[in-house]
């Protein structure tokens, strides 16, 4: 089976990001770019991005972990327009409404990654959470919420499971010591990437496991892997 590997990218400069990039294209299916945390974003960067790495390419903005979004609004929607009807994803939180209403009024034709985050549990009512996002009709429903116990990450695998036999592309991933097991099932069972940093001090997301801890795992229940 194809395991697709995503490497998040936080709190670089635009000239690190340009050189993790070229130098992990054999290594890693996708790269996440945390606009926020790089300074001076202008619109060449931005397309040199988009024009080199498609649909390989992920941007998303400010995220609960971070405290000083960086980025100035109306530079926002500069980079909204900017990705309009290009291949490249956008991962748009549920509650950054003004953004994702931008999209839907300005009927842009954006590769949306429609994501639901939660630092502090996992709520009961997961298929609420989708309906929600139905409206900004994603390419890629994601999932991502802290597992406080055992049954929180058998609720996020149901809810995958439930999003496969709608064939809704999909990312569930669990947050914390018992989420660990969402990351390695749900790459097993239809995740549509899985993030990996080097290393654990770069997570970007309390619980991911780093590719080499990944590629051990699936080595052992998937040995063609």
């Amino acid at each position: 089976m194809k395991i697709n590997y995503c490497l998040p990218i936080l709190n670089k400069t635009k000239e690190q990001v340009i050189k993790l990039i070229n130098e992990n294209r054999e290594e890693y299916q996708y790269f996440e770019v945390w606009l926020d945390t790089i300074d001076g974003i202008d619109n060449i960067f931005v397309n040199k991005l988009v024009n080199t790495l498609g649909d390989k390419i992920i941007f998303l903005f400010h995220r609960g972990i971070l405290k000083n979004p960086g980025i100035d609004p109306e530079r926002k929607f500069q980079i909204l327009d900017l990705l309009d009807k290009t291949q490249a994803f956008l991962d748009l939180d549920l509650s950054e409404t003004k953004e994702l209403d931008y999209i839907k009024n300005k009927k842009l034709k954006n590769n949306l990654i429609v994501s639901y985050h939660n630092y502090e549990e996992t709520p009961v009512d997961l298929t609420e959470i989708i309906k929600n996002m139905d409206s900004y009709h994603p390419a890629i429903y994601k999932v991502a919420t802290k597992c406080n116990y055992e049954t929180d990450a058998l609720k996020l695998l149901l809810l995958q499971q439930n999003l496969r036999i709608q064939n809704k592309r999909h990312i569930v991933l669990g947050m914390g010591e018992f989420g660990t097991i969402t990351r390695v099932y749900g790459t097993l069972w239809g995740n549509e990437l899985i993030y990996a940093p080097f290393k654990k001090i770069e997570e970007t997301a309390p619980g991911q496991l780093t590719k080499q801890e990944l590629k051990k795992i699936m080595k052992i229940l998937v040995p063609s892997t």
